[in-house]
């Protein structure tokens, strides 16, 4: 269950009505504790997800970014390139494996590494 108090300690009346679509006297009652806010309207200004699904628990939204509970933070576009970066990461993860097989395949046939510069034979020839 969540605490009033932790919740709405801090916060001015006029956000709290904001965000919970209520009258400023209502959340002038909620903030002094003259009346109890609904459960509904303290999950909306904790953020916490998890009481939409307890798959999110300790999820927040708070400040148009989205926190995990490790505290890493992502913000809405961040979320939208989620999609790009992994299709990006499998293109490369492909040509990994396709430059590890050329590199074994050339490896098997005992091709003969060419000479390194500082093995090469010099002549200088006369102009």
């Amino acid at each position: 269950m969540l605490d009033p108090k932790e919740i709405l300690y801090g916060r001015p009346i006029k956000e709290i009505a904001a965000l919970c679509g209520v009258d400023l006297t209502t959340a002038r009652r909620w903030k002094r504790g003259a009346i109890c806010p609904p459960q509904s309207a303290l999950a909306i200004l904790s953020g916490d997800l998890g009481f939409f699904d307890p798959a999110w628990r300790n999820w927040k939204l708070a400040n148009g970014c989205l926190y995990s509970p490790e505290g890493w933070e992502m913000r809405m576009s961040d979320v939208l390139a989620a999609r790009l970066h992994e299709a990006q990461l499998a293109a490369w993860r492909l040509e990994v494996r396709k430059l590890k097989a050329e590199l074994a395949e050339a490896q098997s046939t005992h091709l003969e590494e060419q000479p390194t510069p500082d093995q090469w034979e010099v002549q200088i020839l006369a102009g």
